[in-house]
């Protein structure tokens, strides 16, 4: 069966600076996978090498079976094939929610204004933002800004989504319905690569868990066996430093248990 993603010895570097060492990686139709690890450790970068937005130095890259890697599609290809969902929202700003949802797939796709304000509109109501087609980035909270973007990437109707540290950028109180968003897009059947530091959100939504650390995959497994029995010493290193933020929950077995 063809993957959604697969990446086959995938090096990147900026100048003398190795970001990534040979990463192999795939990604199933419908699966949902989280990459964790310290920072620094090319997680950002495989996700903009996945999405075309970084040349890679050496290897392989598919989306359904179709080598993006080198500029091989248009943007229109590109654009059904994965959204990508940046810290910051890059958003508009002298444009409405509804404007800044619906002006890629008119540009890009070629679709007519008035079918792309009805898909916009069902799809800001869709993130909980049905009351705010005519307001301007700036008169949106973060969280809200960032479901704007969440919005704007999936009116392209892409089959792969990509988030790379999406509530990064928020404040403490308004993460919570931007990860609201994405659980409901993970249990819709969309198939998601999340880079996070959310690691109580990557152990409850994932199918499954990915370590980087160096420019490599460390170690990935289902969120239960990671979290609780890792394998390898660096993955364990990281694990402890992490729960001395997100406390023994992020350790501790369903239930309680440990």
């Amino acid at each position: 069966m063809v993957a959604a993603v697969e990446v086959r010895g995938l090096h990147k570097s900026f100048g003398a600076l190795t970001v990534l060492q040979g990463v192999d990686l795939r990604i199933e139709e419908k699966e949902v996978v989280s990459v964790i690890g310290p920072s620094g450790s090319g997680k950002s970068t495989l996700a903009r090498c996945i999405c075309c937005l970084e040349e890679i130095q050496q290897g392989e890259i598919l989306l359904h079976g179709e080598r993006v890697d080198g500029g091989r599609l248009r943007n229109k290809a590109m654009a059904h094939l994965v959204g990508m969902i940046f810290q910051q929202f890059n958003l508009w700003p002298h444009l409405t929610t509804l404007e800044n949802v619906c002006l890629a797939p008119v540009r890009v796709l070629g679709l007519a204004p008035e079918a792309a304000q009805e898909r916009g509109a069902a799809l800001l109501e869709r993130v909980g933002l049905g009351d705010k087609l005519g307001a301007r980035p700036a008169q949106l909270s973060g969280g809200q800004q960032q479901r704007v973007a969440i919005a704007r990437a999936l009116a392209m109707e892409p089959r792969i989504m990509l988030f790379d540290e999406p509530t990064s950028a928020l404040d403490p109180e308004l993460v919570g319905e931007v990860l609201e968003v994405m659980t409901d897009l993970a249990a819709s059947g969309m198939t998601m690569l999340i880079i996070t530091h959310e690691m109580l959100f990557a152990r409850e939504v994932s199918h499954r868990v990915i370590f980087m650390a160096d420019g490599n995959i460390v170690e990935e497994g289902a969120p239960e066996a990671l979290f609780l029995n890792p394998r390898m010493p660096r993955t364990k290193s990281f694990l402890h430093r992490m729960s001395a933020h997100f406390g023994t929950a992020l350790v501790a077995e369903e239930g309680g248990r440990r």
